[in-house]
């Protein structure tokens, strides 16, 4: 029986060559792979390329109706709080029958569930973050943190008077405005510094502890200088967050648009509160 000769010539198959011509190759964000990446390594690349197409950030590459869209609707939602909250407080200064509900005992009431409410939302805000991307969650949200937080600053109305009430929303009001300006012309990136100011944050409130045991007229001024200080830099933080570019490191997400408006709110009106003490200490 004539059994076929192998060939002289013949080379046994090597299974690394066979995987290396089936391994799909798939580039990831450190440099291209080559015919030596194994096969696992290429298809657990796959998912996360998927994902970072899938997150679109607003950056100087994002394209302008997206980013238009998106600073739009922050802004728009932001003037739409502030608006809401300065009506709210002027009609606490000058309407007596919703002056003496709020100093009622109900009015009283209600003001530590809305101090309680805020103070849970606030810490909730990036606990919730994914859920705030969503229309439904993000709406009712932000119509009971506005709702809480304006009904706290109605006490405000009540407390100060009418001309040092509007000195200091207008003051607010051009510091907000001059350091937008600063944040988006600036090449300077601030986003990168949110750790400084977290420290800075948690050190000025230790510090307004051991201050609520003094009685120093002078150290209460400088409390809300450096308060003013802190929150005037976070107007700068965030809006360089929101606005975006390419000199930023860190950004919001296209639709994180109710964590952009609440932060910024939250920045806005702190400054306006420790202006208001500035100003009332003057006087």
């Amino acid at each position: 029986m004539n059994m076929p000769k192998i060939p002289q010539d013949y080379q046994p198959i090597n299974d690394k060559n066979m995987d290396d011509k089936h391994t799909p190759l798939v580039v990831p964000a450190s440099g291209p792979l080559t015919t030596d990446t194994p096969i696992a390594t290429a298809v657990a690349t796959a998912p996360i390329l998927a994902q970072n197409h899938e997150f679109t950030v607003i950056n100087a590459l994002t394209p302008q109706p997206t980013r238009k869209s998106f600073i739009s609707r922050v802004y728009s939602i932001l003037w739409l709080q502030l608006l809401v909250t300065s009506i709210f407080i002027g009609c606490c200064n000058q309407i007596q029958p919703l002056q003496k509900f709020m100093m009622s005992s109900i009015g009283i009431t209600l003001m530590w569930i809305s101090m309680i409410s805020l103070v849970v939302l606030t810490c909730s805000l990036y606990c919730l973050r994914k859920s705030l991307m969503t229309c439904p969650c993000s709406g009712i949200y932000l119509l009971i943190f506005t709702g809480t937080s304006t009904y706290m600053l109605g006490a405000v109305g009540i407390v100060y008077k009418l001309s040092t009430l509007l000195l200091a929303g207008l003051s607010t009001l051009g510091i907000f405005s001059g350091l937008s300006l600063y944040a988006v012309q600036t090449k300077y990136d601030y986003t990168d510094k949110g750790g400084y100011l977290l420290a800075a944050l948690l050190g000025f409130i230790i510090f307004g502890f051991f201050i609520s045991f003094t009685h120093y007229h002078v150290s209460s001024i400088i409390y809300s200088s450096v308060g003013s200080l802190i929150f005037s830099f976070y107007i700068v933080y965030d809006t360089q967050l929101i606005v975006g570019g390419e000199n930023r490191q860190i950004m919001f997400h296209k639709d994180e648009y109710v964590l952009a408006a609440v932060s910024l709110y939250l920045d806005i009106i702190n400054l306006f509160l420790y202006l208001l003490d500035i100003l009332n200490g003057r006087n």
